[in-house]
């Protein structure tokens, strides 16, 4: 009985310092991997002046080399894939922990930015950063079935290891290959893809009469937490939509609310909502490849004009 019991507790042991050990090991692969945004941000002195912030629509359509061109000073695109504020929240608090606060943050906000149905929290990109307060605070109020496991040695890594694994390896390989750089260094991607899909007409079929949009009060506390920290930090912020396809703009019957609630918080916080809402390329597919997203040639069209935007409107005023 007592060899059994003694087994028992040695393999116990054996685990719980395996369970530690792979956890070191994916904080230290993961922190390797340059094409994680939060990696590379952590690492490298961007310092750039105008700061891209928001989900894919941002993330696949505004090109800093490009901006950079018109502006004369420093952009990088911090946008990232399906996010929500929380999301871009972490990362804005992130970035400002190893590079100087930008002059300008753009944000892209629209009315599915406050509908839940909408973009997502991704815990698990924050995950190597878990025993940080306000890394901590997030996750218990977006994802708090998660936050139950944190503290027992390799759950923050094993709760969605799906989600990680690719990046741990490729960390390693990013360490052993001493690679620096990200394939998006200025945090730019291409739209992955380049024509029009179906998408819009399936949204069509399956809301005949329009969708009307959600308010979500969690959506609405990271916009303002957003607009807090840049104020903290003495960042002129200027929310902004590019583009919707005008088309679309009949199954949305109540935008001019969900725009009027928007406008009201950038009202409260003294910053502008600009809306790129009357340009020639909102007439045609063409430039989409779904209501929100553009193909390159429409990427290209918008980058232009807002260049044209903060070159006019904001530095020559400085």
């Amino acid at each position: 009985m007592k060899s059994t019991l003694f087994k028992i507790i040695v393999s116990l042991l054996i685990i719980w310092l395996s369970a530690i050990g792979l956890n070191q090991l994916y904080d230290f692969a993961l922190a390797q991997n340059c094409n994680i945004k939060t990696s590379y941000i952590q690492k490298q002195k961007i310092d750039a002046d105008i700061l891209i912030h928001g989900p894919c629509e941002p993330l696949w359509m505004i090109y800093p080399k490009v901006l950079d061109s018109y502006t004369g000073v420093k952009s990088y695109n911090l946008a990232l894939s399906h996010s929500d504020f929380a999301d871009n929240y972490l990362h804005l608090y992130l970035y400002l922990k190893n590079n100087k606060p930008p002059q300008y943050l753009f944000l892209y906000v629209t009315c599915e930015s406050m509908d839940y149905k909408y973009n997502t929290f991704h815990t698990y990109r924050f995950s190597q950063y878990v025993g940080d307060t306000v890394i901590n605070s997030v996750l218990k109020e977006n994802d708090s079935e998660y936050y139950k496991w944190i503290k027992i040695p390799f759950m923050k890594y094993a709760y969605y290891s799906n989600n990680i694994n690719f990046d741990v390896l490729q960390g390693l390989k990013h360490y052993y290959t001493h690679k620096t750089s990200p394939l998006f260094a200025d945090g730019y991607e291409p739209p992955y893809q380049r024509v029009w899909d179906n998408h819009f007409d399936n949204f069509i079929q399956l809301y005949p009469k329009g969708y009307e949009f959600q308010w979500g009060l969690v959506r609405e506390k990271y916009l303002r937490k957003i607009l807090e920290l840049s104020k903290s930090k003495g960042i002129k912020v200027i929310l902004y939509e590019s583009p919707v396809l005008q088309e679309a703009l009949n199954y949305q019957p109540n935008r001019s609310e969900i725009v009027s609630k928007i406008r009201a918080i950038a009202s409260e916080y003294g910053v502008n909502y600009i809306q790129f809402q009357n340009m020639e390329m909102a007439k045609h597919r063409r430039y989409y490849t779904s209501a929100l997203n553009t193909s390159m040639e429409g990427a290209q069209i918008f980058t232009d004009s807002l260049g044209k935007y903060i070159k006019m409107e904001l530095l020559n005023k400085k």
